[in-house]
């Protein structure tokens, strides 16, 4: 099957909404306080990323089967860092809201998005690629250190519990 990622369509976002509402329940099982609450992706957020040209989808089987932000820095947020980052670079590009459809979890989809996404920032020339997650968040922590990220420390979202562990790719 046919597995790549695009920039998202206005035409995906109930599809993209489905998989994000999935995510919520999912992580609330887990008892991760991420996305949970007021703190969950919307539709107006992903609406806005969409034509902003900022959100991304994986198309997995001719279906949108996962979606994430890919965003310029810097970012207020990864400024403080109970921590450091690797290097000099004041842009860097970040990775938000990754997600794969619930149905189909499992498959190795995440990683997949996670490298496009990071080919995609290399092709821009951006050799510093950062993320987040929170420290629940085993299966994501996971996904990130096997595509080489570093933990670099621990940072602070304007949310409610929003510490998060930080990691960082430095590519050449």
């Amino acid at each position: 099957m046919m597995t790549y990622t695009r920039k998202a369509r206005l035409s995906d976002l109930d599809a993209i909404l489905k998989i994000t509402d999935q995510a919520v329940a999912f992580l609330a099982s887990q008892d991760s306080p991420q996305w949970q609450g007021n703190d969950g992706p919307t539709r107006a957020e992903f609406e806005s990323a969409i034509n902003a040209g900022v959100a991304y989808v994986l198309i997995y089987d001719k279906q949108v089967a996962g979606v994430a932000k890919l965003i310029s820095g810097p970012e207020a947020a990864y400024d403080n860092i109970d921590g450091q980052w690797d290097g000099d670079a004041t842009t860097y590009m970040t990775i938000h809201r990754v997600t794969v459809d619930g149905e189909i979890r499992g498959q190795g989809l995440a990683q997949q998005l996670l490298h496009d996404l990071i080919v995609i920032a290399r092709e821009r020339n951006f050799t510093d690629i950062r993320i987040d997650t929170h420290a629940v968040n085993a299966i994501m922590q996971h996904v990130i250190t096997k595509l080489g990220f570093t933990y670099q420390g621990m940072i602070m979202l304007p949310i409610a519990n929003g510490e998060r562990k930080a990691y960082q790719l430095i590519l050449d």
